[in-house]
């Protein structure tokens, strides 16, 4: 069985088991590279405010920032799933391919959003 083959079967499995999707099928919808971005900006910010901010407090705003960030991702692919499956650039992506539900997408999104901002408040 090709590489191919076998990730084809694989993306069936997944549709058939309810979607659950492994790990880095969560992390994708996060879309960690865009998430990068507004992480170094978010820390770029943070150095040059003026005064100071404990180092721990830093961390956590940082880091609540980046899961934000993630959410946003992960709501976003929920939203745009239907297009997702049409467009060939994006129909590989976790929802489209029947690794996540949408359902467990928008789960996932909406905990990480509301993680985040309560923890930020």
């Amino acid at each position: 069985m090709s590489l191919v083959e076998r990730h084809d079967t694989m993306v069936q499995d997944a549709a058939w088991d309810g979607g659950m999707g492994s790990v880095g099928d969560y992390v994708s919808l996060m879309k960690p590279r865009v998430r990068s971005l507004v992480i170094f900006t978010a820390f770029v910010g943070l150095m040059l405010a003026p005064g100071t901010v404990h180092p721990i407090l830093g961390t956590v705003a940082i880091l609540c920032i980046a899961i934000g960030a993630g959410a946003s991702g992960a709501l976003n692919m929920w939203y745009d799933a239907d297009i997702d499956e049409i467009m060939s650039r994006t129909r590989k992506r976790a929802i489209p391919a029947g690794k996540i539900s949408r359902e467990a997408a928008f789960a996932f999104g909406m905990t990480l959003s509301i993680g985040s901002v309560v923890t930020l408040g």
